[in-house]
Parts: C-alpha cells; structure tokens; sequence
C-alpha cells in the first residue's frame, strides 16, 4: 500500500477515535465487513470475517483469521495485527488482552453482533462491560465520499453501464433468465474481480408484476416487460443499476406505465441538490406515480446510498429528514409493479455535488 493511502486510512481512524472520545468510549470493536474494510483497505473473502479494535488513545489491532494473516501482514496498512483460528467456539478469546483492565465503554455495531459474541466479550472482559452502538458513528463518517471512494463509485458504474448495454442485446423470446444473468455475472467478472455488488436479478411479466426479486429459468415471452437489476464491485465500491426492457412490441399500456415510472425517476433526479432532504427527494418521484393513480403500486424507497454497502445512507423514502450533502451517492429508482400489465423501473445512481447533482450511470433508459 502507497504512503498516501496509508495516510488516507489513518486519517479515517483518526476520526473515529475523534467520535469515540466525544461519546465517552475506551475502546471500539468493528465486526462488519464493509466499516473493517472502510478503515484497513483490506479485502477478504466474502465468507471470511476480521475484527478490528481501536483504542481511545489512537492504537489500532486488527485481527484476521490466522489463513489470512502473512497477506494481511504484507497489504495492510496497519502494524499490530494478530489472529483469531477459524471455525472455533472461542475465537474471540484472541480479545481478551485488548479488554482485561477496568470497567469499560465499548462500541460496536449492535445490528450485526449476535447474542453469543456479546455474551462472549463481556465473559472476556470479567463482566465488566458496556456495549454501547457505535453504527451511527460508523455511518457519519462513511456518509461523504472522499474523492477517491468517488473515483471507485465511478468506474463500478462505467462497468455496470458496459454491461447492461451488452445484456440489452439478448432481451429476446425465448431467451432464459438464469442465463442472461449467469452471462451478466460473467461480464461483470471480466471487467471486476471482486465481481457483483449483490446478487443480479431479472424478472419478467407476471414475476415482475409480483414482484419476484430472484432469478429462475424462466424463458421471456413477445409481449412482456423485464427487469434486470445488477451492479459491480470495484476496489470494494458498488454499483445500482436497473433498466426495464420490452421483448418485442410493448403495448400502449405498457409503454404508458414505462413513461409514468421514468417520469418518476426525472422528478426524484431533479428534486437532488445540497439542503434538500431525503424524504422531498422521495416525495417528487411519489407524487408523479400517485398523480397518475398508482401509488399503491409503489410499494418501496425512492432509493439508498451506495458505497463499500450496496444499501447504505442515506436512505431516500418517506418523510426521512437526512439533509442531503455533497460527496453522498444515492440511487433514485421509483418503481410501479401493475397486474396485468407489467413493472417499470429505472434506476441510476446519483452523486450530491456543492451546486447540485451528478448522474454516475448512463446505460441507455430507453424502453425499446
């Protein structure tokens, strides 16, 4: 790792040792992936998990599985770093050096620690331990990308665009869902290692109208509305990205419903700017659909952030009060799912600029 990344990541730490000292805690322990990886720029395996523990003095301890370790060594930034074995009851115990002392403050992400490692730490530490959640913390920082996370963002969008161009051509009769998206997988591959952002997904007619957010083997038949919705990951960074495509000639009521939706997507796109909040953001894309007389058929969030997550703040849904600032990258995709006729939805991803907003994703939205 380069000098300046190394002082990128410490910079972040130093922030976070910053929050911890303002909410009066002696020590944070990290457990979720994308926070571990926000502040060691270490990728693992998606089933591999780390901890990382940060002191109210500024020292750092990463612990990695003892597979990952001599890697961890040489890429990470970090000097102290130690491992826990895999696949062990009692792999924390490899904490109890970092909480022997008095009692103690301790942050963690309460969302993603379970009832046994809670249970496990305050056996460690002799009883003495307060677990307090420190998720708010985590997103505040993570909220404003840098301008290296925007250049990451950026390029997982170019390939997500590159590859929903390519799938558009295969939007044909008789052409099998597993397959246009096991191809799409693959693309996504070619151009990024570390592969989707989450797993893709395509549904068509009367399993888009539902909807159906898994992929089957179902052929698309003339005549029906198809969704796909996929995104890359590079360098840890994810994309978003959906477009709606007719196999063949769409009826007018289809194409109505296409238009209704897009014109959704426009108004949400331009309600963007710093100082407006999430939820006038998420009213300018309801009130197109409910205006129209299908806001029942709107049925989730205008959108959600994108970062080292693929749903992350800020979150873009109703009457949500989030002030919208610059460096936050959201997506915007209003959806309607009509019974009989079909679901449309197009989604980009939008980065908050200081005069306004930036579309990151630009796959032609054309219904054709």
């Amino acid at each position: 790792m380069t000098p300046s990344r190394s002082m990128e990541y410490r910079r972040r730490l130093d922030a976070l040792v910053k929050e911890l000292v303002e909410r009066d805690l002696d020590l944070v322990l990290l457990f979720d992936r994308d926070n571990v990886r926000y502040f060691t720029g270490f990728r693992l395996n998606r089933v591999a998990n780390s901890i990382l523990a940060v002191d109210r003095d500024g020292s750092v301890t990463y612990v990695v599985a003892r597979l990952d370790l001599k890697r961890a060594k040489r890429d990470c930034w970090i000097e102290n770093i130690t491992s826990f074995p895999e696949d062990t009851l009692d792999y924390l115990s490899v904490l109890k050096p970092t909480l022997n002392g008095s009692s103690r403050r301790v942050g963690v992400e309460t969302d993603v620690l379970t009832v046994r490692q809670a249970e496990d730490l305050k056996t460690l530490a002799g009883d003495k331990l307060e677990l307090v959640d420190v998720r708010g913390a985590t997103q505040k920082l993570r909220a404003i990308k840098s301008q290296e996370e925007i250049a990451h963002i950026r390029q997982a969008a170019r390939i997500a665009d590159e590859v929903m161009e390519q799938i558009r051509k295969e939007i044909r009769p008789g052409a099998i869902e597993a397959e246009l998206v096991g191809k799409t997988e693959y693309l996504i591959r070619q151009a990024a290692p570390e592969g989707p952002s989450f797993e893709p997904f395509m549904m068509s007619g009367q399993d888009a109208w539902l909807p159906r957010r898994v992929v089957s083997a179902k052929p698309l038949q003339q005549g029906e509305l198809v969704l796909l919705d996929m995104g890359a990951l590079y360098e840890g960074y994810c994309s978003d990205l959906t477009r709606t495509f007719a196999v063949g000639a769409a009826s007018d009521a289809q194409r109505r419903l296409f238009q209704v939706a897009f014109e959704a997507h426009q108004a949400a796109v331009a309600a963007i700017r710093p100082g407006a909040t999430a939820g006038e953001v998420d009213a300018a894309a309801r009130q197109v659909i409910e205006a129209e007389g299908w806001g029942q058929y709107f049925p989730h969030l205008t959108g959600h952030g994108v970062g080292l997550s693929i749903h992350e703040p800020p979150i873009v849904d109703k009457e949500v009060d989030t002030v919208l600032q610059p460096g936050m990258v959201t997506t915007v995709e209003p959806g309607i799912y009509l019974p009989g006729v079909g679901a449309a939805r197009v989604e980009d991803m939008v980065l908050i600029t200081s005069s306004g907003y930036d579309v990151l994703t630009t796959a032609g939205r054309e219904l054709a």
